[in-house]
């Protein structure tokens, strides 16, 4: 129990830039109620009670948003998703977008390589949505290279954002990201960007979205293998 309040804390702190001050209630925005910490301690510990028959165990990826203030109290308002191996039992998040078909759209890389998303193709594609401030989508690129590494010749992975091309050059100095880059594409990022930053979004062969993922754990995560198995698994029933 501990440890799931130290990865709750942790959390909170990547999902920042500045610092928070720490709840001392926690909001559940499916059923408005609210929690004092012992409480929602107990609704973490009560996941892994309610499904310790199950085979695999539940992963829990907690969804905080903003804080409020009332009184002496400071509340922390949360969603979360919860899935049994590669099936969700709830989500934060209504994604409607799983399912849609992308049109066939060419881009140009920041290399001037030619990108295909959508339409026929022979390989899959992973497309990342990032921007250069989002402290969970740089937390999750060493995660990301790891299956770029492995899958690079049966999958194309792409990353997308609306920053400049020349900001993303210079933040490749600095960051390892081997996506193929495209940049400065506020349309279509908008055409397939649903809540909230880094979204990953897998497209089958022939351009349909089968799924729709927020950011791999990486942060939380010091084995790098563990981290990208779930995201492996979706890449493998894409082959």
């Amino acid at each position: 129990m501990k440890r799931l309040f130290s990865i709750l804390i942790l959390t909170l702190l990547i999902s920042c830039n500045n610092e928070r001050p720490e709840p001392n209630y926690y909001r559940n925005l499916f059923t408005g109620e609210i929690l004092n910490k012992s409480e929602f301690q107990e609704l973490q510990t009560s996941f892994y009670i309610n499904y310790k028959d199950s085979i695999e165990k539940p992963k829990i990826i907690w969804n905080f948003s903003k804080l409020e203030k009332s009184a002496d109290s400071i509340i922390q308002n949360f969603k979360y998703d919860m899935r049994i191996g590669d099936k969700y039992i709830i989500r934060a998040q209504d994604y409607k977008k799983i399912g849609m078909t992308i049109p066939e759209q060419n881009f140009k890389s920041i290399d001037g390589e030619k990108i295909t998303i959508g339409g026929i193709q022979d390989k899959p594609t992973l497309i990342n949505l990032w921007f250069i401030q989002c402290p969970g989508c740089i937390a999750e690129m060493p995660a990301l290279n790891r299956l770029k590494e492995k899958y690079s010749d049966k999958v194309n992975f792409v990353s997308l954002t609306y920053e400049k091309e020349e900001d993303v050059r210079e933040f490749l100095k600095k960051r390892e990201f081997e996506f193929t880059h495209i940049v400065n594409n506020e349309k279509f990022l908008k055409e397939l960007y649903s809540f909230s930053y880094p979204e990953n979004i897998f497209i089958d062969k022939n351009g349909i979205i089968t799924n729709i993922e927020g950011p791999l754990p990486s942060h939380l995560d010091t084995d790098v293998d563990i981290a990208i198995e779930y995201f492996e698994r979706l890449i493998k029933k894409l082959l």
